[in-house]
């Protein structure tokens, strides 16, 4: 694919660790990517440019929060 063709990202914590072969979304730092990855991946210089997607199971003061702890690590 290349990360030219890229146009966008959904972010989510993840339930499983690495190979469970299942996609379970898990709020912001509470799953096994963790926050330090998240910091990586919202500030890398290629991707934060692209619009970010949020997909965790929250309600919107949850999702809030999560937003407003993203847009953190960018500051």
């Amino acid at each position: 694919m290349g990360l030219e063709k890229l146009r966008a990202i959904h972010i989510n914590d993840s339930k499983n660790p690495l190979g469970s072969h299942k996609d379970r979304h898990e709020c912001i730092g509470k799953g096994y990517i963790g926050l330090d990855a998240m910091k990586r991946i919202v500030t890398h210089p290629v991707l934060n440019h692209l619009p970010f997607y949020l997909e965790t199971p929250n309600d919107l003061d949850g999702y809030k929060a999560e937003i407003e702890l993203l847009r953190s690590f960018c500051d």
